[in-house]
């Protein structure tokens, strides 16, 4: 299993530009990785392929709400999002916990109050990301525990690891190189390996439910019902 990474990744969607480059030259210095989206029509597409540590979202942004993309980011996964705003007001602070933000700030940013609420997020989702979920499918990561309802297995290593790229990427595909790098740390692998370790992988999740990994013939690997 992978270790945990020292420098979190902070992915900002931010139109001022004043601001934006004042939170990157801040968060940066604080130790955190730090990337923007400016394509913000595609912005919740961008965070689900980016899998940033946590969000920070602008309400107020050209062409599409910031509303619409933490709820889009929120149907698809559990990144932690806070949203910011310079209306003032509670009914934008409601209705953004209402579609799932986890936190809110109101500008002017106090930068003191950002990074107390930035860190309380990652360490309450740290708590939660030992387990992820498709499902009643569940991989717990740090001991390997793969379960369905109330059957469980110890998967190997390796297994743990591609089974856990699946997961974090249902019901997307997966492509080959992508799989290979996220077990391996390169795409320089017998590809061999990668199919004896998916057959296994395959056997056992037979065995333990109603899921299978699929091979779509070009494209990769996902996760899906027994039967696709």
């Amino acid at each position: 299993m992978k270790g945990y990474f020292i420098m979190k990744k902070i992915l900002i969607i931010e139109d001022d530009r004043n601001l934006l480059n004042e939170l990157i030259e801040f968060l940066e210095n604080r130790g955190y990785e730090v990337e923007s989206v400016d394509n913000f029509l595609r912005a919740s597409e961008l965070v689900l392929e980016k899998r940033p540590d946590l969000v920070i979202l602008d309400i107020n942004l050209p062409g599409i709400s910031g509303f619409d993309i933490c709820r889009a980011i929120k149907e698809k996964s559990n990144i932690p999002v806070l949203m910011l705003t310079s209306r003032i007001g509670i009914e934008d602070e409601i209705k953004g916990l209402e579609i799932g933000a986890d936190e809110y700030l109101a500008k002017p940013v106090d930068t003191r109050m950002l990074i107390l609420r930035m860190e309380k997020l990652l360490n309450l989702f740290n708590h939660f990301q030992d387990i992820i979920s498709v499902g009643e499918l569940s991989l717990e990561l740090s001991t390997s525990k793969l379960s369905y309802k109330d059957t469980y297995l110890i998967l190997p290593q390796t297994e743990a690891d591609i089974i856990n790229k699946l997961m974090e990427s249902y019901p997307e595909i997966v492509s080959k190189d992508d799989l290979l790098e996220a077990v391996w740390s390169t795409i320089y692998i017998d590809e061999n390996i990668l199919q004896v370790n998916i057959t296994r992988l395959r056997k056992k999740l037979k065995n333990l439910g109603p899921y299978n990994i699929y091979n779509k013939r070009g494209q990769g690997y996902g996760l899906g019902e027994a039967d696709e």
